[in-house]
């Protein structure tokens, strides 16, 4: 069936190619649309069902996988939300504690933090960028770092999205929950997203501690630095055998800024870029060296944990967002934190040998995390929060449904007043830069930062880059199991068609959609 595009498609169509933030990949749709309402959306999925095309739908491209990325430029297309991005309505609950606030999912993320500051509102809890689009930080499982605070999906009380027959369907803990917990991390292939309402709560400022500790006293005090404070982060840089541990809390405190940064400057960011740049292109042993200096100018080299920290209070976003600095490769896994000092130890032993076999060098920082994922079995409204201080520390839940294809371990709940190690999940996240978008060497590495982690119980962050020799389609039926088949279950719900089925090669290699589904459709293409 030939194909011809309707004007009211060609009025939302803009010449475009995509590409990953990092521009570690990119691709030319066949057509490239960006709506503006309700309308063009639908008129875009019944288009594409009619005359056999796929939805890719793409946001920031913060995700640095292949992800996002089209395997037919010739029978795919793009669809970008940016300008569905109207703020919509808000509802504040009784006694104000919290207010569920719904917006168009193709706004971004710090586009809702300004809305929310002018409001006095706040989202909870936040991954470390705010550039997402409020479908995309759900989509792939985006996370903060709290011994409290879980999924940022877990915030989220209702979405909205459209099937592949253009139908509007409402979806929560109540009304089609199975969607629900498919669509909280859809990967982009249940639907489009077109309609979330977040949980928020009154705007807070955190009051943080930022110390440098050494990575022997970090892995002597592991057992309690994370449940220490209730945000918790900590930037490994191997050469050094220093951390940065950062902690925070909830305060009414006035604004007091954190020291400057040496390479927030422009002199600082471009230098550090330069000297990364020479290390991976012509000498890659001054990456120690590099990595020290850069270290020594931006922290100091004394140790100051539990004695001189850096003190500092931000408003929450400011607090909880970080400059992820260059281009960059990163390979993130979830694992239960208990096995967090033996990784740790094994990871700079495998550091250590890459040093001095020349095999390879990493970059600075690893970064750790911890989250709560577990949930309690009560719903989300039938919580108590009657006592809860305005700012008390922990979450209070838009919802109490893990997703399907949440990647962190099944853990036991605890109440907040009693959280242990036990029940929390530790995030490792290893970076390779790409300076000047030079295409580093990355694989050695993320090979054996991975080979450690899947042996500590780990699995990976989705939307991130990791080895395909590791992360098998076996692999993820092992992992996944029952919950991968029901994902795929609705998936086929509300895609009869296939239309959502873009990026075969992505799928195909990991085991998302049964390989019979995909060569059917790719044979129906053919025909057609």
């Amino acid at each position: 069936m030939s194909f011809t595009l309707p004007n009211s498609l060609a009025k939302i169509r803009v010449p475009r190619i995509h590409h990953t933030w990092a521009n570690t990949y990119q691709c030319s749709p066949q057509y490239y649309f960006q709506p503006k309402c309700l309308d063009d959306i639908k008129d875009i999925v019944n288009n594409a069902r009619k005359f056999n095309k796929k939805i890719m739908v793409v946001g920031s491209g913060h995700s640095p996988s292949d992800l996002t990325i089209i395997s037919n430029p010739i029978n795919e297309w793009l669809v970008n939300l940016d300008k569905y991005n109207k703020f919509l309505n808000e509802k504040t609950s009784i006694d104000g504690k919290y207010t569920d606030v719904t917006a168009e999912a193709g706004m971004r993320v710090y586009q809702l933090n300004e809305i929310l500051e002018s409001k006095g509102l706040a989202i909870q809890s936040l991954g470390s960028i705010s550039e997402q689009s409020l479908a995309g930080i759900i989509s792939t499982g985006t996370h903060g770092s709290s011994q409290y605070h879980g999924l940022v999906s877990s915030q989220v009380v209702n979405l909205k999205i459209i099937n592949s027959l253009g139908n509007v369907i409402n979806c929560n803990s109540h009304e089609n929950p199975d969607i629900f917990r498919a669509a909280t991390l859809s990967l982009g292939k249940i639907g489009i997203i077109i309609e979330v309402t977040f949980r928020t709560v009154p705007k807070f400022q955190l009051r943080s501690v930022q110390e440098v500790i050494n990575l022997d006293t970090l892995i002597e005090k592991f057992d309690s630095i994370w449940t220490s404070d209730e945000f918790i982060r900590i930037w490994w840089f191997p050469y050094t055998k220093k951390c940065i541990l950062w902690r925070a809390s909830k305060s009414n405190e006035p604004i007091s800024l954190p020291r400057k940064s040496w390479y927030g400057t422009f002199i600082g960011r471009f230098f550090y870029e330069s000297l990364l740049y020479i290390c991976v292109k012509f000498l890659p042993k001054l990456t120690p060296f590099v990595e020290r200096f850069v270290f020594s100018r931006q922290y100091g080299l004394i140790e100051t944990f539990n004695k001189n920290g850096d003190i500092a209070v931000q408003n929450s976003v400011d607090g909880l967002n970080m400059d992820c600095l260059f281009h960059q490769y990163v390979d993130e896994w979830a694992c239960p934190l208990i096995n967090g000092p033996d990784i740790i130890r094994l990871l700079a032993k495998s550091i250590e040998e890459g040093k001095k076999s020349n095999e390879f060098y990493v970059h600075s920082p690893i970064e750790i995390r911890c989250s709560n994922t577990t949930l309690p079995l009560k719903d989300a409204d039938e919580i108590d929060i009657s006592n809860r201080k305005l700012i008390e520390k922990g979450p209070i839940y838009g919802n109490t449904l893990r997703p399907y294809l949440d990647t962190t371990p099944k853990l036991n709940y605890l109440p907040i007043d009693k959280v242990t190690n036990s029940q929390l999940t530790m995030y490792i996240n290893a970076t390779i830069y790409r300076p000047f978008d030079y295409p580093t060497d990355y694989k050695c590495w993320f090979h054996i930062f991975e080979e450690i982690m899947e042996a500590a119980g780990g699995k990976p962050h989705w939307a991130k880059n990791y080895d395909e020799t590791i992360v098998t389609k076996e692999k993820m039926m092992e992992w996944y199991g029952d919950d991968l088949i029901k994902w795929r279950k609705v998936r086929q719900q509300v895609d009869p068609d296939g239309v959502f089925l873009s990026g075969s090669a992505w799928l195909e290699r990991n085991g998302i959609v049964e390989d019979s589904i995909i060569e059917q459709k790719s044979k129906s293409e053919i025909i057609e």
